[in-house]
Formats: C-alpha cells, structure tokens, sequence
C-alpha cells in the first residue's frame, strides 16, 4: 500500500482528537472546530436533542451541548461522528462499512464506561478514542483493500487465526502492524498507536495508563466482536476479568448500555446496529452465557450505583405477609407527616429484611472522634445480636477497604463471599465471612453521611431488578428522612 494515496483524515477529525489529547482545552476550542463543518454541527444537535439525552430544553448551540452536557462528552460525541463520516463517504460497500463501524464505536463507549466505572488511572475519553480507533487497520483494509480483506476473511472462515490470515496475505503484516503505520501517518497520539495491540501484557501497575489503554481497547473490541458473531465470551472474560476487574455478566450489562446508548448517534450509527441485530445477540448470550465468578478489584469490589449484576435473587428470606409495595406505600405515608427518626429506621430495615429479603441488615452512622472517623452500627435486623452491631465499627481512613471507598464514591457495591475477607478489616471477618455483602451508602447533598450494611448466605439465587430497585428507593427513602429531620431540627 501507497501511505501517500491513502485520503488524509479530515481536518476536523485531526483537530478534534488533538484536543482530547491537550490539557489547556477549552469549551470554546471545542465549539470552534466542530462549527466550521455545517454537517458536524447539525448531527451533533440532533443527537444532544434526541430522547436519549431526554434534556428539559432544546439545544440550538454548541457551545450550550458543552455548557448541559459537559467538554469530554460532546468532544467524544463530535470526534465519533466524525470519523464516522468520513469513511462512510469512502464509497466502499455501506453495509459492511457501517457494521464495522458501528462495532468499534460500541467498543469505544465500552471502553470509556469501564475507565470511568471501575475508576482505573485512564483518562475516559482517551479510553473512548483508543478504543475507537483499536480496529483502524482492519478498517483501512476493508475499505481500500477490499479484495485483500475477503481474502483474509475466506481464510478466517476456514479456522485459521486472523493474525495468521493477514500475515499470509498482507505479506507478515497483521491488521493491528497496518493499523499503527497509517496512525503514524495521521499523526495520530503515541497512546493511540499503542492501544492499537492486539495482545497486550498486564499492566504493570495501577498507574500504568498505557498498559490499562492496551487492554481496555483490545478487551472492548474483542467482546464486540464475540456478541456480534455470537461467539462464547468466556474465555477473554477469564483472561481480561481480573485486570479490569468485570465479569461477563458486568460486561454484557454495560454493552447493552452502550447499545442503548448509540440508538440516536447518527444514522450511519443506527443503520449498522440493525444489520448487527446486536440486541437480540445480546439477550442471547445473557441467556445462555455462562456465570462468571466476580472478579476482585483491589479489596474485593465491583459493581456500581449503575448496576449491581452480581447481585443474585434470594429466596423470601423471612416469608412475609407484606409485599415490597405495600412497604413502600406505607414508608412513603410515613414521610408525607410527621414522624420520628429513629422509628423511621426500625421501618426502613424491616422492609429491606422481610420486603426483599436478607439475612442481616445493619444500619451503619457517621462517628467523628478525636483521632478518627468511622462508621458504626446503630440499629440491626435479622440473623445478628445487639453486640454484633454495637461492635461493628469501621474506620474510613482505609479507601481500599469495601465500606470507606463505598462512602468516599457514593458508590453501592457487592462484595461476593470469596473477596470478603480482602474487603474489610479482620475484626469484621467473623460477620462476612460466607456471606455475600452489599453496601448501599446513604447520601445527602452529595456526601455519604450512613450506610446500609445487608449480607445473605452465599449461594442464594438471583435478586431480580425490580428487587433492586426497590433496595435502592428504600435507601433513597432514608435520605429524604434525614434532610427532612434536619430541616426540623
């Protein structure tokens, strides 16, 4: 291949994605280039005004997009249709173009979702174009080589390994060796170009952002892929689960949400995902996949305020004669009058232990002392005696601890009964020890300022998501208590 008779990536495709890599950005930089193409701008409102973003007034600037919907969103916004566009004007076959876009614009959501969820030391939006630009070579390949690709494609169907494929045929160069020459022939960002390797080595160690950039990319693309073509993902969950710290069922939740997320992106976006037919893919492998253990991140962690996928249904633990709504038309009574605190809790913790269904329930305060902060129980509920909650007590100076991360994120999280032990602190062992724990902290303004502490013997089947739901309103239900003590008080 000629480098010099590839097309130069547009202009505005360059500028954009220098400044996802320039610190001094600014919301007026942004509007600047993406104002100069009439087309851009106009795709890039129709999307912040489609009913995924579901704003309560109508965007008619760039520059109000960046004001409501932030920098690094519209800047990855922009930077996706971008691209995007440009090789669907290459003029090469429009549906296998667009699938194949469309698979590496789901990776690069994918990609940004777990940099920013799971908290690793990458920047989101530099997750967002590296996972974007991952699949570049084999892109390239099917637009200007399109004899070469079917070539590759033909040998792939026979069961040969694509490494080996385009090796033979692309005379011992692989998609992702293609990939990087023509990155470099842009003048595309070194992490871009190194986040283009297909079979990168473990991260070093948590700072290393180049190393969790390699593996971000390759991990999203890979699973794509896998979903689309309804491959099993199990295995590149068994080699990438422990790294970025998700299971396949986490990683099939969160390329749904992508999915979802990709609906109102463009035309282009919405015509390849209905020759992917992904969503009816993906409800498959969640039916059929196999339940992968989850993985611990650091203390033993996963999950989020967005998703509690490893939580798992339990039976009626006691059997009540009251049914999760009625709990929740009484406790919502109960906040429309008058009511005492204290008598409010004792309500909150029997709807979450006979409602939906735990063996223990602990309702953990903020304790301020001379020489530490911590978190102890007040009132408890289920399989647990007066001196286990007097004696539940955790200090929040350890942020890689379970409960001081959930209250420093305001993040829920389940801890499985295998990573209990890395998660909390050795007085509070004898508790979780073969239980499954989730900590749901109650916020106020912004700051967690109490925890629910619920556990279950392992092994129970799955809490289903109206379950959690409700544990979550529950929890909100306490925070509209406290604030309105406060007031009284």
């Amino acid at each position: 291949m000629n480098m010099s008779e590839l097309p130069a990536m547009s202009t505005h495709v360059q500028e954009l994605i220098s400044l996802v890599h320039s610190s001094r950005s600014a919301a007026y930089d942004l509007s600047r280039v993406i104002l100069k193409d009439y087309s851009l701008t106009n795709k890039v409102l129709q999307v912040v005004n489609s009913a995924y973003y579901s704003l309560s007034q109508s965007v008619s600037s760039i520059s109000k997009a960046v004001t409501i919907l932030g920098f690094d969103a519209v800047r990855d916004l922009a930077t996706a249709i971008a691209i995007f566009e440009d090789f669907i004007k290459s003029g090469v076959e429009k549906e296998g173009i667009s699938k194949l876009m469309t698979r590496s614009f789901l990776s690069a959501l994918q990609c940004r979702d777990l940099a920013a969820e799971k908290k690793l030391n990458v920047p989101p939006e530099e997750a967002f174009i590296c996972g974007l630009l991952h699949n570049l070579g084999r892109i390239i390949t099917f637009i200007y080589l399109p004899e070469i690709y079917k070539r590759i494609e033909t040998l792939v169907a026979t069961g040969a390994p694509e490494d080996a494929a385009t090796r033979e045929i692309l005379e011992d160069l692989t998609f992702a060796d293609l990939g990087r020459e023509i990155a470099k022939f842009w003048n595309l960002s070194d992490k871009v170009i190194s986040a283009m390797d297909t079979h990168p080595i473990r991260p070093k160690n948590s700072y290393d952002t180049e190393g969790y950039l390699q593996n971000l990319a390759d991990f999203s693309n890979r699973f794509v892929d896998q979903v689309c073509n309804g491959e099993d993902t199990s295995a590149l969950i068994n080699r990438y689960g422990e790294i970025l710290a998700i299971n396949q069922e986490q990683a099939l939740a969160m390329l749904a949400k992508c999915v979802e997320a990709s609906q109102d992106i463009s035309d282009s976006v919405r015509y390849g995902l209905s020759k992917l037919k992904i969503q009816s893919k993906l409800e498959k492998a969640v039916r059929t996949g196999p339940e992968a253990p989850v993985p611990a991140e650091k203390a033993g962690l996963a999950g989020g305020r967005t998703g509690l996928q490893q939580i798992t249904e339990m039976d009626e633990l006691p059997s009540s004669d009251k049914s999760i709504n009625e709990f929740i038309k009484e406790m919502t009574e109960t906040l429309m009058g008058p009511f005492q605190l204290n008598e409010f809790y004792a309500n909150l913790l029997e709807a979450i232990y006979r409602g939906v269904g735990f063996d223990r329930v602990i309702l953990c305060v903020m304790s301020i002392q001379a020489t530490k902060i911590a978190l102890v129980g007040r009132f408890g509920l289920g399989d647990i005696d007066a001196a286990d909650i007097v004696n539940f007590e955790q200090p929040l100076s350890n942020v890689d601890q379970a409960i001081p991360r959930a209250m420093k994120h305001c993040k829920d999280f389940a801890i499985e009964a295998d990573a209990a032990a890395g998660a909390f602190p050795e007085k509070l062992h004898y508790l979780v020890k073969g239980r499954t724990v989730y900590l749901f902290p109650i916020v106020v303004n912004n700051k967690a300022i109490a925890l629910l502490y619920m556990d279950r013997k392992s092994g129970r089947s799955r809490l289903s998501k109206n379950r959690v739901k409700a544990l979550r309103l529950f929890r909100d239900f306490a925070a509209m208590a406290i604030k309105k003590s406060s007031k009284k008080g």
